[in-house]
């Protein structure tokens, strides 16, 4: 028999509120108070624990290089993902790239500067991208 498994990331935020604030209306997870510096937010299965207490983050030339986590998130669709982080002005990081397979990507951060990357999912291995008229 094989135990079943799931998982909750615990990110750490230097101001709780403006963390509250950013996941609830920039991200639309739904937002969950459970302690004095403590959230819960979850949106379609995924579930993030996020503590205050962190020190500020200075956003360096090289702070993308040195964030410890890549949070990647992997949506049924990827094209109406992105139009709704801008539509929330989600600020994103540079433009929508392509890997070598024709995958795309693109990234934002959080408040604290924790990196999220948002990655097309692609069902079939081999299948090739779609193209923007389809």
């Amino acid at each position: 028999m094989t135990a079943s498994l799931s998982a909750e990331l615990t990110i750490f935020a230097s101001d709780i509120y403006a963390t509250r604030d950013f996941y609830a209306d920039k991200l639309g997870f739904a937002v969950e108070v459970i302690g004095p510096d403590s959230i819960v937010a979850e949106r379609d299965g995924l579930r993030l624990r996020i503590e205050g207490g962190a020190r500020p983050r200075k956003r360096s030339k090289r702070w993308l290089q040195e964030a410890g986590v890549l949070v990647t998130l992997l949506p049924d669709d990827f094209d109406d993902l992105v139009a709704e982080l801008r539509g929330r002005q989600v600020e994103l990081l540079g433009e929508v790239m392509a890997d070598e397979q024709g995958h795309r990507y693109i990234g934002f951060a959080d408040p604290d500067g924790n990196i999220f990357e948002i990655t097309e999912r692609r069902l079939d291995p081999g299948a090739r991208p779609r193209d923007e008229g389809d």
